[in-house]
């Protein structure tokens, strides 16, 4: 069940024309990730670095060379800054916590490879009503949405975009993705599962570029 609720909650969706940025008091800061991986988390294969005038280097970092810890670390760290628009490659990453406990960083690496394979973008754009909004788009085609909203973190109470995909699911929040602004073209996210709980969230990592 937790395999099957990553993969539909983690994929794809669709961002139009319509640009929205936070106030400016929420602007992207400078990140700085975590120096060393927690134990336990598993081994990464490379650098965690995140090069602000090479997206190409941040995103493989993300993916090879932070561990899970520093990846939670960096989302914490970002600032909501200006949404993502129009159409944005999705990579999940390998992190993964269930009740707000991470999996290891090699269960988690091997579960998001193959979950990438069923979608590989969002589409941010207007939605019913001209509401902004974001599709996640599957190799099936692309899902019913969900509106994008500015408002505080389920997971630390600081500013962050965010989208409910509950039309997916008969309306219930299994699937939550937040947004915040990395670098100028790098966005990173979260998946929580939809909502608090008591026991800690349930979801995982991604970025956009």
């Amino acid at each position: 069940m937790l395999i099957s609720v990553a993969a539909t909650a983690l994929l794809g969706a669709t961002v139009g024309a319509t640009v929205l940025s936070a106030p400016a008091s929420a602007s992207p800061a400078p990140v700085s990730p975590t120096p060393t991986a927690s134990p336990g988390l598993g081994a990464p294969t490379g650098a965690c670095v995140i090069d602000a005038d090479n997206t190409e280097v941040t995103v493989q970092s993300l993916r090879h060379g932070c561990s899970s810890e520093q990846i939670m670390d960096l989302y914490l760290q970002a600032s909501a800054g200006q949404a993502p628009a129009g159409t944005k490659t999705i990579v999940l990453l390998p992190v993964f916590e269930v009740r707000g406990k991470p999996i290891s960083y090699g269960t988690a690496k091997a579960l998001t490879t193959t979950q990438n394979l069923l979608g590989d973008s969002l589409t941010f754009t207007a939605g019913p009503n001209n509401t902004p909004w974001v599709y996640k788009d599957y190799i099936w085609g692309r899902d019913a949405g969900g509106e994008l909203v500015f408002g505080d973190s389920r997971i630390d109470g600081r500013p962050a975009w965010s989208a409910d995909f509950s039309r997916d699911f008969g309306g219930r929040p299994i699937s939550l993705h937040e947004y915040r602004k990395l670098t100028d073209d790098v966005w990173i996210g979260r998946d929580i599962g939809g909502g608090q709980s008591t026991n800690g969230h349930t979801g995982g990592a991604f970025a956009l570029y």
